[in-house]
């Protein structure tokens, strides 16, 4: 059983959660969620990433297309990827964290994240995919360097991933 934390997590409705203590086990699926809060305390074998948990990208690809590779769409940040029936804009959700980075004044970055983890899931039908609740698979990503006040990415922000 493996226990992540950081200072907020992506709900499954689109809003943050605080202090997080997510359990999952070696399959990768989520077994527990803990909200902490400001009732935080560190505790044996968790770990801490300072940012903003979120669920992996997701995106579907043809299966024919020898163009796009796993290889290629985890490195663009997209680590969960469903073969067959290209439902999904490609350019869109292949270069999904380019898309997360573009300062756009239309969207939020919560927005933004939702589009590419859950909303995305929910096109392919892949529901244990693109959110982080008890019973799910989705990976797990943390956004480092972010400006946590404002909720916008810096030039420096990146993203790590926890678990695929």
């Amino acid at each position: 059983m493996r226990k992540v934390s950081a200072h907020y997590y992506l709900r499954p409705d689109g809003t943050l959660g605080k202090r997080p203590v997510i359990e999952f086990d070696d399959a990768g699926v989520i077994v527990r969620i803990r909200e902490l809060g400001d009732s935080f305390r560190e505790e044996p074998g968790l770990e801490y990433y300072p940012g903003i948990m979120i669920p992996a990208f997701v995106a579907t690809i043809d299966g024919a297309d020898a163009s796009i590779s796993k290889k290629q769409a985890r490195k663009n940040g997209v680590l969960r990827i469903k073969e067959g029936d290209s439902t999904l804009n490609e350019t869109d959700y292949l270069q999904a964290w380019t898309a997360v980075k573009s300062n756009s004044k239309a969207d939020s970055l919560l927005t933004r994240l939702t589009k590419h983890t859950r909303d995305a899931a929910r096109l392919i039908s892949a529901e244990k995919w693109g959110i982080l609740k008890e019973g799910t698979q989705p990976g797990i990503l943390v956004l480092q360097n972010v400006d946590l006040r404002d909720l916008t990415l810096t030039e420096k922000t990146s993203f790590k991933i926890i678990q695929k």
